[in-house]
């Protein structure tokens, strides 16, 4: 009698084919999930951009009850900080003194309401940070062209090089890590252990600035992405429209 010969696979035939599906989906889910954090990267830098545009259409549409000048918009102050009356820190809306037209805190989420803003946070769910300098964003006294800034942007915590200097207002994103960041739920995320993006999360004049870094990089991890508003384009775009001088 002829015996036919086995049609099936063997153990170890079966064993290399699974091993071979299993590394092939690996290497697409890695490639996925590198081709989805990269669109979350640009994605949250449209938004930045976004961002920029609203502030400077603030600017644009306000004017101060002095002598009419225009101004940029407050901060939304951070969870418990404190503000002044008739104001609510962590509702979107701008913290501004009614009295005087000052900011309450010249650093904490951007004003999305206040702005119109959506999305009004990075692709990672968190809120985008913004700090404005004092002497641009008072009501009452509105900006002049002589006016300089008081933020810095660097390119490392410690002894980096200047990147811009004197600035009116910056915004950032936090990135994926979120660090130090007000979360979707409106709490504040854990602060950074890395001095780079600590430098972003401190509440001082200076930030920096650089491309994404490893946690053994020096400074340690950093994904922020940050975006600002030079004077320079401030006021062209302020003189083009006849909002000044």
């Amino acid at each position: 009698m002829k015996i036919l010969p086995d049609s099936g696979f063997t153990l170890i035939e079966m064993a290399i084919a699974l091993f071979m599906l299993a590394l092939l989906l690996g290497t697409g889910l890695s490639l996925l999930s590198s081709e989805l954090e990269q669109r979350h990267v640009e994605d949250t830098h449209d938004r930045l951009i976004d961002a920029r545009e609203m502030v400077l259409g603030y600017a644009l549409s306000h004017a101060a009850t002095g002598d009419g000048r225009p101004y940029l918009p407050c901060p939304d102050a951070r969870p418990g900080a404190s503000v002044s009356a008739g104001n609510v820190a962590n509702d979107g809306q701008e913290d501004r003194n009614a009295a005087t037209g000052a900011c309450d805190t010249q650093e904490g989420n951007l004003p999305w309401v206040t702005l119109g803003l959506t999305p009004q946070s990075d692709a990672w769910a968190n809120r985008l940070r913004y700090r404005v300098s004092g002497n641009f964003s008072n009501r009452n006294a509105g900006m002049q062209l002589s006016y300089m800034g008081d933020i810095n942007i660097l390119d490392a915590a410690s002894g980096g090089n200047s990147i811009a200097l004197n600035v009116p207002a910056i915004i950032l994103s936090h990135g994926k890590n979120g660090m130090s960041a007000i979360n979707s739920a409106g709490l504040p995320n854990p602060m950074p252990n890395g001095a780079n993006e600590l430098a972003n999360a401190d509440i001082t004049v200076n930030f920096v600035s650089h491309t994404a870094s490893p946690p053994g990089a020096a400074g340690g991890y950093f994904d922020d992405q940050v975006i600002w508003l030079s004077q320079y384009a401030l006021f062209n775009r302020l003189v083009q429209a006849g909002r000044l001088p």
